[in-house]
């Protein structure tokens, strides 16, 4: 093949560096409008039947997408870390005929106040007509600050370096974290932001095959992979993880043909009970009852017609174990405190159909949180003593909370003075305010025997005073529920309620609030 002479060499060149330079462009453009159209677009709309407390940042961003596509006569968004997700139950808040809004969560787990500040323009789109933020003094980020000469030094270069390594960060606001604070930045860190920032594919890939694979294992699999209990609930109570007590008594609204039931020890002896109705099981006049040997620990099948003649129609179903129970610490139900024992592990849908709904945002009620509330009062706080303070410095899982309980003891030797995530929420109060948005600050329940550490200190006085006198002069509100859970029993921990707590909490928190709601509304 010969070269034109009348196409000089420079010409040439010129050309095959523009095509090359276009053609790049173009697949590069594809790229990002690919990344964009699978990963942000179409991936979530795929079915989003994660439970409870599962895959926070997948179900945080499907949320917030969820919001911003709906719009409610009166939406209350509640936003907030764990402690507002622990602390309110808006599904039941929702039930109420005479609430004047709708309450939606935009929340995940350890959000803090820098967190919400990047997030603010998504909750404006949200669609909020109130924005409550439950707020806590664990909130803080405590870890970057420590007390010197009468007062708290904020270590900002490690809040910096260590916020950037957060997966709100990486997930949720790479872009504008990196636009921040790119000069103080290490260049691993940059190169990381910048990446994710780039392409949502490296963003969401920590979460990607978790809706997945739920889905996978509600339709496809035996039910003896979950996370959560959501089969029929039995009236003695269940653990979380599907655990039952000694005995499970429960309607069998879905009669399918074969179960699992999990044993612990090889040669357990259980008693099966059947009833036809509920009159039947008030005066204890089963239809039919039997004894069974489950040889082998591990998941077995449970066929009701090998139990049961297909002749006998019954409702209720009573499981009773006969032989030596195990313990909820021998089956990794919990690791300290008060022991008992435990039954046998249902299937996830155990007597009942698989219900495919969205969980994400809906709490449910189950022994583990039930039976903190079921112990006298001296009791509980030996158990909580030992879940929650014994030799917390060291343990591992504990250390937040410690260094948390640490800073509740230190504030009664310093004065308070602002520091960057106490600022956070000013300029969060001054963005809604310019907004139009009606903002109010709860200052979430706190359990009475941490409380006391710094209740009565001069600087939780300020630091109420500071946020109070900002609010107020926005016509915003700051309402202190601190003290409203007296119960000790109450709280899980230092900060979260049980379902129990939270279900008590609710209508505190609602009624408190809409009240205040017309005259929010005309403030601003």
């Amino acid at each position: 093949m010969e070269t034109d002479p009348s196409i000089s060499v420079k010409q040439s060149r010129f050309g095959l560096k523009w095509r090359v330079f276009l053609l790049t462009c173009g697949l590069l453009g594809g790229i990002f409008l690919l990344d964009r159209i699978l990963f942000f677009d179409l991936y979530f709309l795929f079915p989003n039947e994660t439970e409870w407390d599962s895959s926070p940042w997948y179900n945080f961003i499907h949320k917030t997408k969820e919001l911003q596509s709906t719009k409610d006569k009166h939406r209350t968004i509640i936003t907030g870390s764990s402690v507002a997700l622990y602390s309110v139950l808006p599904d039941e808040l929702n039930k109420k005929d005479i609430s004047k809004t709708k309450y939606s969560f935009f929340s995940h787990v350890a959000m803090a106040p820098t967190d919400l500040f990047y997030y603010k323009e998504n909750l404006r789109k949200s669609h909020p007509d109130l924005v409550v933020y439950l707020h806590n003094f664990a909130d803080l980020q405590w870890e970057y600050l420590e007390p010197k000469n009468g007062k708290f030094e904020f270590s900002e270069n490690k809040w910096v370096q260590e916020f950037g390594e957060r997966y709100p960060a990486k997930t949720i606001y790479p872009y504008e974290y990196l636009k921040d604070h790119w000069m103080e930045l290490p260049r691993k860190t940059i190169s990381k932001l910048a990446t994710k920032s780039l392409f949502y594919v490296s963003r969401f890939r920590v979460f990607f095959w978790d809706p997945i694979e739920v889905y996978i294992d509600n339709h496809f699999r035996s039910g003896r992979k979950y996370h959560l209990y959501q089969g029929e609930k039995p009236r003695e109570g269940i653990w979380s993880k599907g655990w039952t007590k000694e005995s499970a008594t429960l309607v069998c609204s879905e009669k399918k043909t074969k179960e699992s039931i999990f044993t612990q020890k090889p040669n357990t002896k259980l008693k099966f009970r059947f009833y036809s109705d509920e009159k039947a099981l008030t005066n204890q006049k089963p239809i039919f009852e039997l004894e069974k040997i489950y040889d082998r620990s591990g998941w077995n099948d449970l066929v009701w017609t090998n139990l049961i003649p297909d002749s006998i129609e019954w409702s209720l179903v009573q499981i009773q174990v006969l032989s030596e129970l195990s313990s909820a610490k021998e089956v990794n139900l919990i690791r300290y405190g008060n022991d008992e024992g435990v039954g046998i592990r249902l299937s996830h849908f155990f007597c009942k159909n698989s219900d495919a709904k969205n969980r994400s945002y809906s709490r449910g009620s189950y022994w583990d949180d039930t039976r903190l509330v079921t112990m006298p009062t001296e009791d509980f706080k030996k158990d909580y003593f030992e879940r929650m303070i014994r030799d917390a410095g060291s343990r591992n899982e504990l250390w937040r909370l410690h260094f948390v309980r640490e800073a509740k003891k230190n504030v009664n030797s310093v004065t308070f003075e602002p520091w960057l995530e106490f600022n956070r929420i000013l300029e969060l109060s001054d963005y809604f305010y310019k907004k139009k948005i009606p903002f109010v600050l709860i200052l979430s329940p706190e359990n009475p025997i941490e409380f006391a550490f710094y209740k009565d200190s001069q600087w939780r006085k300020d630091w109420i005073l500071n946020l109070k006198s900002h609010l107020e002069l926005r016509g915003q509100a700051l309402i202190d529920h601190t003290e409203v859970v007296s119960d000790v029993r109450y709280f899980f921990d230092p900060h979260h309620l049980t379902y129990e707590g939270a279900l008590f909490y609710s209508s505190i928190f609602s009624n408190s609030l809409e009240s205040k709601i017309p005259k929010i509304n005309t403030q601003n």
